[in-house]
Order: C-alpha cells, then sequence, then structure tokens
C-alpha cells in the first residue's frame, strides 16, 4: 500500500505520503488499516483479478485473535489461525458470535511461509506479540469487544488495473483511520494477577505478559533496582511491604509511535518505572496533549521525554 507502478513509474501512494510527515500516523494506525484494507488475493500479487467479493485474511486473524482472547487462550499458535482461515470460509466481515463459535473450535494446518509472515508484520500492534509460531493478544475483554466492532473491511468498486487498485485503496487511508482509538482503558499494562470468586471457588486469572516486555522489565531493573514510581514519588515497597515491586514499565516514546527508529529494539533510557495508577494517567495525557495539537503522533523521542516531564511536573506541583 506504499507504492503503485502507474505509467511505468513509481508513484508513492497517500499512505506513503501520511507515513513520511511526523506525528501524522501512528504504527497501529497502519498496521490496522492494512488488516482491513489487505484481500485474498492482493492487487501486488500476480494472481490478483477484481472481484466482487474478495476475502480478508488478516481482518480474519485479528477478529479470530481477538475471539481467542476472550474465551481465555490470548496465545494462539499460527498454524490455528491459518487452519480456521482454510476450513472456515469466513471473509473476515463476520460477527462477533461467529468468531466466538469459531474461536471455540480446534483447528490445525501445514505450514505456509508466507501467510505465517503476514501475520507476523501485524503481529507488530502494540497490543500483540509474534513469533515464528504464535501470536499473543495482550488485551482486557472490553477493549477487545470493543476493537473487534471497530474492525470492518475495505471495501469500494474495484479498479481494473491491479496498480490502480492499489492507490485507490491506499486513498481510502485517512477516512479508515479517522475514527480508530487505540486507547486500551481497562487493558493490563504489565504483570497483574487477579483474584476473584466464582460460585465460591477462587479463579485466579493471570495476564499474559509480552515476552519482550518481561525481558525489557528484568533489564531495567536489573540496572535500576528502583521501588519508587518516578511519576508520583511514591515508594511502594514501604506502601506494600508484602509485594516485590508494584510498578509499570512505560515507555516515554509509546510501542505504537511511527517514529520510533531504534533498529536495536526497546532501549533503556526510554523507559520509566510508575505505578499502575500513574502509567494510565500519563497515556491520558498523552492522547490530550496529542488531541489538542491535532495530531496522533509524537514528532520524536525528545518530544515524548518533554510531554511526559510536562505531566510529570503538573502532577508534583504543590
Amino acid at each position: 500500500m506504499l507504492v503503485a507502478k502507474i505509467g511505468g513509474v513509481a508513484r508513492p501512494t497517500r499512505v506513503a505520503q501520511l507515513l513520511a510527515q511526523d506525528g501524522v500516523v501512528t504504527s497501529d494506525d497502519y498496521f490496522h488499516f492494512l488488516a482491513q484494507a489487505f484481500t485474498d488475493p492482493a492487487p501486488s500479487f500476480q494472481e490478483w483479478a477484481p472481484s466482487a467479493s474478495p476475502r480478508f485474511p488478516l481482518l480474519f486473524t485479528l477478529k479470530f485473535l481477538i475471539a481467542r482472547s476472550v474465551i481465555g487462550e490470548p496465545i494462539v499458535p499460527i498454524r490455528e489461525i491459518l487452519g480456521a482461515y482454510e476450513k472456515s470460509g469466513f471473509v473476515g466481515d463476520e460477527g462477533q458470535s461467529a468468531y466466538l463459535a469459531l474461536a471455540k473450535k480446534q483447528w490445525s494446518s501445514a505450514d505456509h511461509r508466507q501467510a505465517r509472515e503476514s501475520i507476523q508484520v501485524i503481529g507488530q500492534l502494540s497490543y500483540l506479540s509474534a513469533s515464528s509460531s504464535e501470536v499473543i493478544v495482550t488485551l482486557d475483554d472490553e477493549d477487545a469487544l470493543d476493537l473487534f466492532e471497530s474492525l470492518q473491511a475495505i471495501r469500494g468498486a474495484q479498479k481494473g488495473d491491479s496498480e490502480q487498485e492499489i492507490m485507490r485503496v491506499a486513498g481510502l487511508f485517512e477516512s479508515a483511520v479517522a475514527e480508530l482509538d487505540i486507547d486500551f482503558a481497562k487493558s493490563v499494562l504489565d504483570e497483574t494477577v487477579e483474584a476473584g470468586f466464582s460460585e465460591g471457588t477462587r479463579v485466579e486469572k493471570t495476564h499474559i505478559v509480552l515476552e519482550r516486555n518481561a525481558a525489557v522489565r528484568k533489564a531495567f531493573f536489573d540496572k535500576n533496582p528502583t521501588t519508587t514510581c518516578d511519576f508520583c514519588n511514591r515508594d511502594t515497597n514501604s506502601e506494600f511491604p508484602w509485594s516485590d515491586r508494584v510498578l509499570d514499565i512505560h515507555h516515554v516514546l509509546p510501542l505504537c509511535s511511527g517514529t520510533r527508529s531504534d533498529k536495536g529494539g526497546t532501549v533503556l533510557g526510554d523507559l520509566v518505572a510508575v505505578c499502575p495508577t500513574c502509567h494510565r494517567a500519563v497515556h491520558r495525557f498523552y492522547a490530550q496533549w496529542l488531541k489538542a495539537k491535532g495530531r496522533k503522533d509524537f514528532t520524536d523521542a525528545a518530544e515524548a521525554r518533554a510531554v511526559y516531564d510536562e505531566a510529570k511536573d503538573l502532577r508534583n506541583e504543590p
């Protein structure tokens, strides 16, 4: 969706033009659009031809992952996603009840490299983590279902030429992501264990932590063995002596930022330790600050740090 060959010349699409502008598009915007626009086959593939009813494999993948997460299975083998897509005949636009029923069945498939790698691409969404064999979903059930309802196939009258079709679909980007709000208010942001009671039986629900975050968390606290929230200065160890450390890891430049450019992964200098309440409050401040600027993303890591410090100063004013 980035370039099309028009009149023998490579032309950037509207998506490429927007991605080239700092602070306009987040990576979550882009990958959600890709999931909703990518067809089977895609116009960039040799076997593509105009179709009145194309299938949407990446949209199917997202909805299937969400459904599996909601039924309590947030770790999903890629071969199960492929098997469900191959054997269900789903187009991708089906509703919640259909996907929940699908998610409760067992599926299997042979490995298809291209399909697996496509799933790994959208695994870069901020609430997913994808390896070569599985995808992990880290969404609260309510947030997951809200997201499910916002996902829909990007359709329209298809062009007869594949390159023109790429330009047509890419031109729908802005309207497709205009209402997309990736603000998961209820999702657990870090390692949490919730205990409750169901019909007299104790139920302990452990929220899955991304493997990358678990490693980052350990590396961060090995280097910075603090128990104090960087944002509000509360010493969580003195308040909760029965717990080793009640702190989240906050990425000052959000994981979904399109301006994240370090190819080596997360940089420890980009991280701070904050208590869960402050973590949520900081993300709310980010959202309000960007909205006031008419933007979706920070220009760079330095700007994100300045906004974080602004919020911190406001929080600690006498």
